[in-house]
């Protein structure tokens, strides 16, 4: 009798040690299932080490789990602001090992092309093309930007009369950025303008979304819409000057 009620206790003793055991096992599974949607990344470090984690070990883990998971969002935000700068540098980088190099050789090349033909000849065909209206804002600014570049582009304005030389000045500065995609010279300090828009159609490129070399296409284009840009952008402001002028009684 005795033994046969050691027998059965042992049993119970033994089947109460499996339901704690799958009661702690499953306890676990449970929590690991719930954090599953808040970070999957951060429950797996909390797993690491497998299932030789006491229930004690692994709930102090988790805890620094959800501690980690608190301030992930800081962490986040400092990745991201410090990626923007860090992406920021690797486009320097290549500016300095790419187009830096061949801006300072195209600079060298146009400014000796310039004292080659002689400023003098450059200034009489800035005269003539600053005769009438459709190469005084289409001809004269192009020839300005590409031999002078900016700044010194603007002094091409003083071959002419004093009525043009506002709409002059409003052509030759709206063309300083159209022909950077051909010409970079022409305004080395605001390359930018031109380097965002060629980092995104070589990343395109790249991928295959756009077709290789789509990038000269749209320099070619650029350049070309700015030419009627400043055409018109010229006729518009000599018109506007004129009746300011005339408003203020100023002769021109």
């Amino acid at each position: 009798m005795l033994a046969q009620h050691a027998d059965v206790t042992m049993q119970h003793l033994s089947t109460a040690g499996s339901l704690v055991s799958d009661a702690a096992l499953h306890g676990k599974h449970a929590v690991l299932h719930a954090g599953q949607h808040a970070g999957n990344d951060l429950v797996i470090l909390a797993q690491a080490g497998g299932d030789n984690l006491t229930v004690d070990q692994f709930r102090e883990r988790l805890q620094n789990v959800q501690q980690e998971e608190q301030l992930g969002w800081l962490a986040n935000i400092g990745k991201y602001f410090i990626g923007i700068f860090q992406k920021g540098g690797e486009v320097f980088a290549g500016f300095v090992t790419g187009i830096i190099p061949t801006l300072v050789v195209l600079m060298t090349a146009f400014y000796a092309l310039t004292e080659l033909v002689g400023e003098q000849r450059v200034h009489g065909i800035a005269r003539g093309a600053g005769r009438i209206a459709l190469t005084r804002y289409t001809v004269l600014p192009v020839l300005a930007v590409f031999f002078l570049t900016n700044p010194m582009a603007y002094t091409f304005g003083s071959f002419l009369e004093e009525k043009h030389k506002p709409a002059f000045y409003d052509a030759a500065v709206s063309y300083v950025h159209p022909p950077l995609g051909l010409f970079p010279h022409v305004n080395p300090g605001e390359y930018f303008v031109w380097g965002g828009i060629l980092v995104a159609l070589l990343e395109l490129e790249r991928k295959g979304d756009v077709a290789s070399g789509y990038h000269i296409q749209v320099a070619i284009w650029y350049a070309i819409v700015g030419l009627l840009v400043i055409l018109l952008k010229g006729m518009l402001t000599e018109r506007i000057t004129a009746i300011m002028a005339r408003r203020q009684g100023i002769e021109l």
